[in-house]
């Protein structure tokens, strides 16, 4: 059985090489398409597989084993996962209108935020909900993980979508 919380650990990697393109790109000249391949995995990956995973599956259960929301580590993430998802809305709009300019820029913003949230998740909220939780529990959120999506499929997909990113900014795979 793959530990479901190692598994968003595991997204968090696929979307730090989005991250990483995002970051190189600034600096670069790149093509429209490349900021809509970066919106459609952040849409697609970023918020609809994985953060749907965090949001309706396993922060409820932290929940009831004690983890607070309001003005705890669930709350924060939660916000988060919000301003974030301005910042894609953004991005649509200013590829809609394709101001590279303004991509870049709010890219930037993207990248800082998503950095921030995951080092946050990976150091504090992902260890709390390991300790809180009992082998049974972490096998019934890995069966409610596969009901959000099917991990093969996305994972691949998108991996190698950030893997093709990174290659046209330059960066090694």
């Amino acid at each position: 059985m793959l530990d479901p919380i190692q598994e968003l650990m595991d997204e968090h990697r696929i979307i730090e090489k989005l991250l990483a393109a995002l970051t190189a790109a600034a600096d670069q000249e790149v093509p429209l398409e490349f900021y809509e391949r970066a919106v459609d995995f952040t849409a697609n990956f970023a918020d609809k597989c994985h953060h749907s995973k965090e949001e309706e599956r396993l922060f409820p259960v932290l929940e009831e084993k004690g983890i607070p929301r309001e003005a705890g580590p669930i709350g924060c993430m939660c916000e988060e996962h919000e301003i974030g998802r301005g910042h894609v809305q953004s991005m649509r709009e200013l590829l809609k209108a394709g101001d590279l300019a303004g991509l870049r820029r709010e890219s930037l913003n993207y990248v800082g935020l998503l950095s921030s949230h995951i080092q946050k998740e990976d150091k504090v909220l992902f260890p709390m909900g390991r300790n809180v939780l009992s082998r049974g529990e972490l096998e019934q959120l890995r069966a409610k993980f596969d009901e959000v999506e099917d991990p093969g499929q996305c994972h691949h997909y998108y991996s190698n979508l950030a893997d093709e990113l990174l290659a046209q900014v330059g960066l090694p795979v």
